[in-house]
């Protein structure tokens, strides 16, 4: 419904857009930076735009958001920011070359208004790399994928023809490996000379000295203990399901988890998907803490710290390995996620070579034994061409030549 109307106000308005575009093209130095639909500032966009402002003058970088407390806290910083509705907002709409977020290239910048978007170049930045079915080959999108793919109708070509920006012929994206490449294709259907292996930019922070001051204060009350955040991945909740709740299910017993992590110096990080929420609503014990989401949380500086993640289907997995660090593996509802939810581009239970555990049970099993085993560095090349922290200057090279090459310039 939302893609209608937006549809239909940019058929009305779109004439005065292009005639925008034509008498004074787009700025290639003004790049425009969002993410979670405007919600948060998070992602590789913020490392993006971070890493721009601080290391590329001749750039001018600009967060755009819909939450007023993202906005005041960037302007207490005095980092360039607009609120999406402001008259500021609009007028960096129709002027920037560039636009980038991790969930949609331009639905984290633009909003609904998309149809300002003519003539800019956008790059989706992914939220994580894909292993489960995701995009286009969601179950849900097998028919909007076979229209994409065949011969369009009319009326996708003029929708395509008024925001080329949504055309995934004109999309960029970023991989980590070549591993990757394959399911980026399918999945957003951009075409394989538009996948550039840079690395992430959200991974950068892995390489840095910096702490965490979260962590610090966890660390400050337990020096001696390891760290584990457990990162499910959303279920249902994105499209009005339930939230998934790990901890009423799978032989989840609270007295013997709480007791497993005094005994063997364990510190617990409950932190679960954006679109869940918290996996609990209790802290059973000192040693089991919620991390709540917030719309500056910087999840990546949290779990550079800890020392163990446990997770089952998410992305967040491969940016973990990064780390060499142990990964505990959690696919307690298999059978159903892969037969309910959404299919995997690759055998999960034998291509992944962490431990897995089946139920609460076999966690505790694996903690308790200290079972958990870091990848080696041949394992992590796999899923990352890069072991360094580099990728936001290998991505601004090559954001700059696709705009150079490409963009039109204003008179």
């Amino acid at each position: 419904m939302k893609q209608t109307i937006t549809a239909g106000i940019g058929l009305i308005f779109f004439p005065l857009v292009y005639l925008h575009y034509q008498l004074f093209g787009r700025q290639a130095d003004l790049w425009l930076f969002g993410s979670w639909r405007g919600e948060k500032y998070s992602d590789n966009s913020k490392a993006l735009y971070e890493y721009i402002l601080h290391n590329k003058p001749e750039i001018r970088p600009v967060w755009v958001t819909h939450n007023r407390e993202i906005y005041e806290t960037l302007k207490k910083k005095q980092y360039p920011v607009v609120m999406n509705n402001s008259w500021a907002g609009i007028r960096c709409l129709l002027r920037a070359g560039f636009c980038c977020g991790p969930l949609s290239a331009t639905t984290d910048v633009f909003g609904h208004k998309a149809w300002l978007g003519y003539g800019i170049k956008a790059f989706y930045l992914t939220h994580g790399m894909p292993s489960k079915h995701s995009g286009y080959d969601e179950p849900k999108m097998k028919q909007k994928k076979t229209l994409i793919q065949g011969k369009r109708p009319w009326w996708l070509k003029l929708y395509f023809r008024m925001f080329p920006q949504k055309n995934p012929d004109q999309l960029y994206t970023i991989s980590t490996a070549d591993f990757f490449v394959p399911f980026l294709e399918s999945c957003t259907l951009t075409p394989r000379p538009h996948i550039f292996v840079t690395g992430t930019p959200r991974l950068d922070i892995f390489f840095s000295s910096e702490k965490d001051p979260y962590i610090a204060g966890i660390r400050k009350k337990f020096p001696t203990a390891k760290l584990i955040i457990y990162m499910p991945t959303f279920r249902d909740a994105y499209d009005g399901g339930k939230p998934f709740r790990p901890f009423e299910q799978f032989g989840f017993d609270q007295a013997k988890f709480t007791a497993l992590l005094e005994k063997y110096d364990y510190v617990f990080l409950n932190k679960g998907h954006y679109w869940d929420g918290l996996l609990s609503s209790t802290e059973y014990s000192d040693r089991f803490i919620q991390v709540a989401d917030n719309p500056m949380l910087d999840i990546y500086s949290v779990i550079k710290e800890v020392d163990i993640l446990m997770t089952d289907y998410s992305s967040i997995y491969f940016d973990f390995l990064l780390l060499r660090k142990p990964v505990i593996l959690t696919p307690f509802d298999y059978p159903t996620f892969i037969k309910d939810k959404r299919g995997y581009y690759f055998d999960y239970q034998s291509e992944l070579p962490s431990i897995k555990a089946n139920n609460w049970e076999e966690v505790c099993e694996i903690l308790a034994q200290n079972k958990y085993f870091s990848l080696s560095e041949e394992e992590t090349h796999r899923y990352h061409k890069y072991l360094d922290g580099h990728s936001a200057a290998r991505l601004t090279a090559v954001i700059e030549a696709t705009l150079h090459s490409q963009t039109k310039q204003p008179y």
